[in-house]
């Protein structure tokens, strides 16, 4: 129990300050006990976000995965466009999946290479399965070519995130989602 009272804190406090802003006596402080007491679960700050990071990555593989499979009826361009919705509302209502973006994206460089390969690992289960999605279907360019292009629309989509509003990211992915599926679809 104390350890995910921990992680949380934890996680407030580099959402909030980044990893190099972040003291452990903070995270104590917000999670109500002794910073002894951290130390106890958590030698070091890096040992705390790596764990935290690990599991943030599972979490979000998950996530990924149960995503592409239990949405057997709906076409690919609907699944596509949903996903891209699903990542607004995921990282704007929940901390940790805005944790996992902002700490992806601008890794701290004391450990970036861990995060980098974590994130990595991440990334290729997403890759996998939009590359699923457009392999089932013909399009005017191989799934390879359109899973890059889908994933490449993605991470602008997380860029625009960091530093728009919601409203302007609705209207930047209906625009370039309209655009890149008009480009690839032999139907359109």
């Amino acid at each position: 129990m104390s350890k995910q009272i921990i992680k949380q804190a934890a996680i407030n406090q580099f959402h909030r300050y980044g990893y190099e802003g972040v003291k452990m006596a903070q995270v104590a402080t917000e999670a109500g006990m002794r910073k002894q007491s951290i130390y106890y679960h958590y030698p070091t700050k890096r040992d705390l976000f790596t764990e935290l990071y690990d599991e943030v990555i599972e979490e979000e593989i998950k996530f990924i995965q149960a995503y592409f499979k239990d949405q057997p009826d709906v076409t690919s361009k609907e699944l596509l466009y949903r996903f891209l919705k699903e990542i607004k509302r995921r990282t704007s209502e929940n901390t940790t999946v805005d944790f996992l973006h902002l700490m992806s994206y601008s890794p701290p460089m004391e450990i970036d290479t861990f995060v980098a390969s974590r994130y990595l690992t991440n990334f290729n289960v997403f890759k996998n399965e939009v590359r699923k999605v457009f392999e089932k279907e013909a399009f005017t360019s191989g799934a390879e070519e359109c899973t890059l292009g889908y994933v490449t629309l993605f991470d602008g989509l997380i860029v625009h995130l960091f530093y728009n509003t919601g409203q302007s990211y609705e209207h930047s992915l209906d625009a370039s989602f309209e655009i890149f599926w008009k480009g690839i679809s032999c139907t359109e």
